[in-house]
């Protein structure tokens, strides 16, 4: 929960982050055994609402849009995070709704 307080993240990243914690201070045989509680955490979070992959990947695509960047730099950023392929799709698509081509406007926005 502190990791949620600190950090916007998507179920994936989220588990990948709980592993790699278990990893570091129980070792790896533990770390498997962590599994189902992850697992049972992460979707105790989905259900209140803690997690959505659609809103984070939304807000996200936004926000590195603002910063320059391409919708294909975007979408593997989004990837990268652990985000699936419809809710990347969905923020994509959002981001071509808003009117502007979002290229046109990440190479307007880019740092030189």
């Amino acid at each position: 929960m502190s990791y949620l307080g600190r950090f916007a993240s998507s179920a994936e990243n989220l588990r990948r982050v709980l592993r790699r914690r278990a990893r570091r201070r129980a070792g790896a045989e533990a770390a498997r055994a962590a599994d189902a509680p992850i697992a049972a955490l992460i979707a105790r979070y989905l259900a209140a609402g803690l997690l959505d992959d659609a809103a984070y990947a939304a807000a996200r695509a936004r926000a590195r849009l603002s910063r320059g960047e391409s919708l294909r730099r975007i979408a593997a950023g989004l990837a990268a995070k652990g985000v699936g392929a419809e809710e990347r799709a969905d923020a994509l698509n959002a981001l071509r709704e808003d009117g502007a081509d979002p290229d046109a406007v990440a190479a307007l926005l880019a740092p030189e």
